[in-house]
């Protein structure tokens, strides 16, 4: 294939994808971003041997494209450098994610934008926070070393969420004070530390809602809420809907593979379920 003008984001769930772009071979990996510029040509290279899983989309910048190499750590640094009128988003053509959950939903919420008549186009402005996230969760790779710490911990709540887990024994596991952990947080993330395990509870919640029909009774003790009523509290002060109303607004979603397995921190039976996503509404290639 050839991109005359426009712009193509895969980010892989489940691989290997071999992809050959130009002269240069590629292989995805779950979790991994490959961003393919305008003018460039490229191919599949190789069988993968298994079902693969990922997303893609196309989109037209506003402004030319223009490619710039060097090491990853400088060119974040001359763009913090730089005033904030004069800051664009740069992104490599490789990339691993370490946290892609709200990727994802994102992802989800520009597939799953209704045809009808609007006065604004909402696939503009979702596809520019998608690659505004993109571009902060590569950027934040390449930040001092708190910014490696704070990773490391995010995936320790990752790895060890539950309805029970507090902040003093997240700090006591990872050995810091918890007054210090919570600010590192809110340096990084403009979150508490509290703040981020609802948050990240929040996002398991969303997922379930827009990729199987467990009921939310359920989806409250998946997504590791003891209280449905304290769930939907924060499901609504987060997201802005109840969530039948974010199920409602973003399940009309057609999918090119009904299996998707994305590494959510849900319990292992129900990661294992999920192998079936319904096409409600209507079905649009």
């Amino acid at each position: 294939m050839f991109h005359k003008g426009d712009y193509e984001i895969i980010i892989c769930v489940k691989g290997p994808i071999y992809i050959k772009v130009e002269q240069e071979r590629f292989c995805l990996l779950e979790h991994d971003v490959l961003v393919l510029p305008p003018f460039t040509h490229f191919e599949g290279c190789q069988d993968s041997k298994e079902g693969i899983d990922f997303y893609w989309l196309h989109y037209f910048s506003q402004y030319k494209e223009r490619v710039i190499t060097g090491e990853a750590d400088q060119i974040i640094l001359n763009i913090k450098t730089k005033s904030s009128e004069q800051r664009q988003i740069t992104l490599p053509m490789h990339f691993k994610l370490q946290d892609d959950m709200q990727i994802l939903v994102l992802v989800h919420q520009i597939l799953s934008v209704h045809d009808d008549i609007a006065y604004i186009d909402e696939r503009d402005y979702l596809t520019s926070a998608l690659i505004i996230y993109l571009f902060k969760a590569f950027a934040s790779q390449h930040d001092p070393d708190d910014r490696s710490k704070i990773n490391y911990i995010k995936e320790w709540i990752r790895a060890n969420i539950s309805a029970t887990l507090t902040v003093a024994e997240i700090a006591e596991n990872v050995h810091l004070n918890p007054d210090y952990l919570t600010r590192l947080f809110k340096k990084y993330t403009g979150m508490t530390t509290l703040q981020y395990l609802n948050h990240l509870k929040i996002e398991v919640a969303s997922l379930l809602l827009v990729r199987t029909e467990m009921p939310i009774k359920q989806i409250t003790t998946e997504s590791y809420f003891g209280d449905p009523k304290i769930f939907t509290r924060k499901f609504k002060s987060e997201t802005g809907l109840s969530p039948s109303a974010y199920r409602h607004s973003y399940n009309m979603i057609h999918h090119n593979n009904p299996h998707v397995d994305p590494q959510i921190p849900v319990p292992k039976r129900i990661e294992d379920s999920i192998d079936y996503i319904p096409e409600n509404g209507d079905v649009r290639s």
